[in-house]
């Protein structure tokens, strides 16, 4: 099945479109699955494999190459699993095509969903679950500064599934944050520059550009909203004025949307954010039942793609990580680590 048949059968015995506020059962299966910690109603949490990776051998991702973000001390976490204003065919998360269910993806209720105190207390008893086969005392080859590290983390990124900005309590998710000392990285699409334009910052921002066009975005990122592309410009515009550290991260899909680079330039300017990741896309999770291994371009493919970015916006390259297909530029030459 795909998304533009998915109308077509909503009538199908295999399909449920019955509209609800409560997660489709074919969906928490899935998640459950695919090692998702449900928190609530529709919050998830899940470990990183950078986490358990930093914990077992001292590898990190590129946040903490790019920014200073220590692997083992960062956890990720959603507050609407199920709820998200695209369905990008490159999204790792777990879509309707991907279960042959329908349901409303885009309304977010304040009863239906957990209180941000409550999904950040959640959110923490989780990691430590998932800490407990790392106990260097039951055992594993683990420092048992790092483990007793990583059961207080210092880092919580607001992202790994759906769509933070559709979350009503979402800066009181990000004051409860900063409020126990941790600082906070929140992803968004961009859609919702109303909640953007009036939220508590986070320690830092990413707006996903997955398409410098409005075609290319309507046929990659599928989004709810007809006025998608106009919302998109609309938090660009908004990215100048933020008091806080901002990124537009590029997620890069062969054959798909690595074309128009002075679009995409022009788009980024926009904004002027802090930083620019030029991502690739990785075949992973739910999205292999809808793109190819050739829609995931090599580190050098990335590494050329960013070299016209540079040119054309006028922002440095300082650094890349090829295992996970990144390139950071920056508007400053020095990065400025967060502890």
């Amino acid at each position: 099945m795909t998304f533009d048949n998915l109308e077509k059968l909503n009538y199908d015995n295999q399909i449920d479109t019955t509209l609800t506020d409560n997660m489709p059962e074919k969906l928490r299966e899935r998640l459950d699955s695919q090692g998702y910690h449900i928190l609530g109603i529709r919050g998830a949490f899940k470990a990183c494999q950078w986490q358990r990776r930093s914990l077992l051998t001292g590898d990190h991702c590129y946040k903490q190459r790019f920014y200073g973000i220590e692997s083992h001390r960062c956890v990720q976490m959603t507050p609407v699993v199920d709820k998200c204003s695209q369905s990008c065919d490159f999204c790792w998360r777990v879509t309707p095509v991907d279960v042959g269910v329908y349901w409303d993806q885009l309304s977010v209720i304040q009863d239906g969903v957990e209180p941000a105190k409550d999904l950040l207390d959640a959110t923490l008893m989780a990691n430590i679950r998932s800490l407990g086969g790392y106990n260097p005392e039951a055992g594993a080859n683990v420092s048992k500064k790092k483990y007793l590290e990583a059961r207080k983390p210092k880092h919580v990124a607001i992202s790994l599934a759906g769509e933070p900005t559709l979350y009503p309590f979402l800066s009181d998710l990000i004051e409860e944050v900063h409020g126990r000392g941790m600082t906070s990285f929140l992803v968004t699409n961009g859609l919702q520059p109303t909640v953007l334009s009036d939220l508590t910052l986070p320690t830092q921002l990413y707006v996903t550009l997955a398409a410098p066009d409005e075609k290319t975005l309507k046929k990659l990122c599928h989004p709810v909203h007809p006025d998608a592309w106009d919302r998109l410009n609309r938090t660009q515009e908004l990215l100048e004025s933020m008091s806080t550290r901002t990124v537009n991260r590029l997620t890069m899909v062969a054959k798909r949307n690595m074309h128009y680079p002075r679009s995409y330039s022009k788009l980024i300017l926009k904004g002027e954010p802090d930083f620019i990741e030029v991502k690739g896309y990785m075949y992973l999770g739910s999205s292999r039942g809808r793109m190819c291994p050739e829609n995931a371009p090599s580190h050098s493919e990335i590494r050329a793609f960013s070299e016209k970015i540079s040119s054309l916006t006028g922002y440095y390259l300082v650094d890349e990580q090829v295992e996970s297909r990144v390139v950071l530029l920056s508007k400053m030459k020095h990065v400025k680590r967060l502890n």
